[in-house]
């Protein structure tokens, strides 16, 4: 009796364990966005930029997003489209943020971009926007970058589910002893050179 009892316990709980697992890793995969690094240290008065990113996504056409920020800290400098949407050449329209200051923090507002002349969206992992900032003052217990009202979209402007990697956040470090991080060009940045005059 006590055998036939555990048999049927485990044939009860065997498959009721493999849906919990199932839809773990259901919940597990799927689009993410976030910023990238998680956090960094930079010298006081440089400016950089925080990348915002997304994985596995499916049909992005488009999306929206918000960055709250301490403006004693941290100034916006501008905002960049990263290459994601743009990576089969498909071009695309830029709505420049604005910026909407409060007692102590600020917040980037309603920055969005989208594909043009093309009739499907990207797939896969990629940057979508790189953030400008200019650090103002030495913070050496870091200051938080958040983002937020974020919105990913596909090719019929249906609003895709996402989960947000590392709570939106990222934590930036800013040091007046720091050397100055090194951050590879992005966007339609142009490198300059001094002209050699003779």
């Amino acid at each position: 009796m006590a055998r036939k009892s555990l048999s049927l316990l485990l044939a009860t709980l065997v498959p009721v364990g493999a849906l919990v697992l199932m839809i773990h890793a259901a919940s597990a995969a799927g689009p993410k966005i976030g910023c990238q690094p998680h956090s960094l240290t930079v010298k006081t008065g440089q400016t950089f930029y925080i990348t915002v990113a997304v994985t596995d996504t499916t049909d992005l056409y488009a999306w929206q997003l918000d960055a709250t920020y301490y403006h004693a800290y941290l100034e916006f400098v501008r905002l960049v489209p990263g290459d994601h949407l743009r990576s089969d050449g498909a071009s695309y329209y830029l709505v420049n943020p604005g910026v909407v200051p409060a007692a102590t923090t600020s917040e980037m507002r309603l920055a969005a971009y989208t594909r043009l002349s093309r009739d499907v969206g990207v797939n896969g992992s990629g940057a979508v926007a790189h953030i400008f900032f200019r650090a103002l003052q030495q913070k050496l217990d870091g200051t938080n970058v958040t983002l937020n009202q974020i919105k990913l979209v596909d090719r019929n402007a249906l609003e895709i589910t996402k989960s947000l990697s590392n709570s939106g956040q990222c934590k930036v470090y800013i040091s007046n002893t720091a050397p100055p991080l090194i951050q590879p060009p992005v966007g339609e940045q142009t490198l300059f050179l001094p002209v050699m005059l003779r």
